[in-house]
């Protein structure tokens, strides 16, 4: 994966052998100007839990424009294909997605700065705190903790994996809000898969994030229905390097749930200004 010439072709064949993988929903690189030509950014997307690259655009769309970067959008283990598929993954097969991302993105580009979305922000973290590097961390609604904080305290018990379907079913299950939320998320999946998430928010619990050099930006909202802003704030109190905050103010126009807080998908209106935001902030880090 560090083939320039070669790389977007090589994505291409591996995605090409996954089964049931749904059109859109694969991993690709979105070429500045020129294809195959490094820029002196890149920008990687890592999407949250049951999403895809999909999620926030034209949000990472937006900043790379503005940055002059390639883009990168990486898929985790399971996603875009069926709920059978995110039954199977692991954290290790997520934290190996992630580290091949981290790649790409460096091949790609002289400079990586990476943007998550919920869980994309959890394993990004473990991924820095392991010795990856970054210019930049971006996380949208990071996922530290969930806001229902009985079914984390449930989630974390000792075997909870094993006997958690006797509790809460075998399965879960979403209606989409729209065509293009049923295209690019995945909207039932067993309920193993909920533990997988849970398996790298404890690990992010348990890792040493004073050795993370890379400067955060940290975007939340504190009416978010899905993940608790307070465990964002324990991360954020824990980070080594220079840490900044965007509050994020939910309008009846969101995401009903205050989750996913930018995208044509979920919050179309939030999309530029928190664009024009991570931008300046971007720009504005000093040389390292």
């Amino acid at each position: 994966m560090r083939d320039l010439a070669n790389i977007e072709a090589a994505l291409a064949a591996a995605e090409a052998q996954v089964p049931h993988l749904r059109k859109g929903c694969e991993k690709r690189i979105i070429w500045a100007d020129t294809p195959a030509t490094k820029t002196p950014v890149c920008l990687l997307y890592i999407h949250g839990f049951s999403a895809t690259g999909e999620e926030l655009r034209p949000l990472p769309d937006l900043v790379a424009q503005a940055l002059g970067a390639n883009i990168h959008f990486t898929r985790l283990t399971g996603h875009g294909q069926d709920g059978d598929a995110m039954g199977r993954a692991t954290l290790a097969d997520w934290q190996r997605d992630v580290a091949e991302a981290v790649m790409v993105a460096e091949t790609i580009g002289d400079d990586v700065v990476i943007m998550g979305c919920s869980t994309g922000c959890t394993l990004a973290t473990l991924a820095l705190a392991g010795g990856a590097r970054a210019k930049a961390m971006i996380h949208v609604s990071p996922n530290f903790g969930l806001r229902h904080r009985a079914v984390q305290t449930l989630l974390d018990l000792p075997g909870s994996r094993h006997w958690s379907k006797y509790v809460a079913g075998s399965s879960r299950s979403f209606a989409p809000i729209s065509e293009t939320h049923a295209a690019y998320w995945t909207v039932k999946y067993p309920t193993t898969a909920v533990h997988v998430m849970a398996d790298a928010v404890r690990a992010v619990r348990a890792a040493d994030l004073s050795v993370i050099n890379t400067p955060a930006l940290f975007c939340f909202n504190d009416a978010d229905q899905v993940v608790h802003p307070d465990d964002t704030r324990k991360v954020i109190a824990r980070w080594r390097a220079q840490v900044d905050t965007i509050a994020i103010k939910q309008t009846p126009k969101d995401d009903n749930m205050g989750h996913v807080m930018a995208g044509d998908v979920f919050s179309p209106g939030q999309t530029l200004p928190l664009a024009q935001q991570m931008i300046a902030w971007v720009q504005g880090l000093p040389a390292r």
